[in-house]
């Protein structure tokens, strides 16, 4: 089984609950009707999400302020009801864990740990081959490890996470933070720039010698790489593959955070890059293919 999109919907997120839940059923609709043309046999609908999700009720307990209007949101039942299809749900760090046990890295791998490196930063863990939940449905909130008793605000209301210095979003403040204080500069390089600033124009300063990028991008990968130390030392994995995309940045900076500073017991443990496409929305396909071969976990 290779994992293949055979199609991709791709909209903005509305702001607003409503607009958000009438779009998802649109857009269900759509891929149900462009399934039956590629002539698919449709076992049910498998739904990937940021939040907290309670899986066996298929319900987004709750939400950080990454996206708005996005608590006790029961997702299985409206998209059920309306498609006439048994209907799955978890957090987009699980599903991206599901993907790579099922179509990636970590096939045959008994214990290992995914990290999404995007917008936020999320993760999923594969334990005795078998997902991790946690008593509440909490377990793998890998960006909201802290990696400082201070340090910046976080979307979850805290300080000094991970996602604080580490995700697209910490990246794209410091961006802008330094573009505004006209540091964000690349010789021979106007920086007067059109289109928003994005943590690409701080790792692109960074690539061509800017200083104050290069510490920003620094902090940025001591502090996902201590705080996958900290994964490692509880845990024990035997892999971590890092998705999104800032995986391809992060890959060599963690690794030698790793070599520095984790036990020696664990540091033969490798970084690896996903190589799949969307491995949140494989990981959502891959639980409608478990539960309907009736495949437990």
């Amino acid at each position: 089984m290779r994992g293949n999109i055979v199609k991709k919907y791709t909209e903005s997120n509305p702001k607003t609950f409503e607009d958000r839940m009438c779009l998802i059923l649109k857009m269900c609709k759509d891929a149900v009707q462009d399934a039956v043309n590629f002539n698919c046999r449709l076992l049910g609908v498998g739904i990937s999400t940021g939040g907290r999700v309670n899986p066996q009720d298929g319900i987004v307990l709750h939400s950080t302020k990454l996206i708005r209007e996005w608590s006790s949101v029961d997702l299985r039942t409206p998209i059920s009801d309306a498609l006439g299809l048994p209907v799955w749900v978890d957090n987009d760090g699980n599903c991206a864990a599901l993907a790579e046990r099922k179509f990636g890295h970590g096939r045959g791998v008994e214990n290992f740990v995914t990290v999404i490196t995007g917008t936020g930063i999320g993760g999923g863990i594969i334990h005795n081959y078998e997902l991790i939940h946690g008593s509440t449905f909490c377990a793998a909130e890998l960006g909201h490890i802290k990696v400082s008793l201070e340090g910046p605000e976080c979307s979850c209301g805290s300080q000094g996470c991970i996602e604080a210095f580490a995700s697209g979003m910490a990246l794209q403040r410091e961006a802008k933070r330094l573009h505004d204080e006209d540091l964000l500069k690349e010789e021979g390089m106007d920086m007067e720039l059109a289109e928003p600033i994005t943590a690409a124009h701080l790792i692109r300063a960074a690539g061509n010698g800017n200083s104050k990028a290069n510490a920003v991008l620094h902090k940025a990968s001591m502090a996902l790489g201590v705080g996958i130390v900290n994964i490692l030392h509880i845990v024990n994995p035997a892999l971590v593959i890092l998705s999104g995309v800032l995986a391809s940045y992060y890959q060599a900076p963690v690794q030698h955070v790793i070599t520095e500073r984790v036990l020696v017991s664990a540091q033969s443990i490798k970084v690896v890059k996903s190589e799949l496409e969307e491995p949140a929305l494989l990981g959502a396909a891959s639980m409608v293919l478990d539960y309907a071969t009736r495949r437990t976990y």
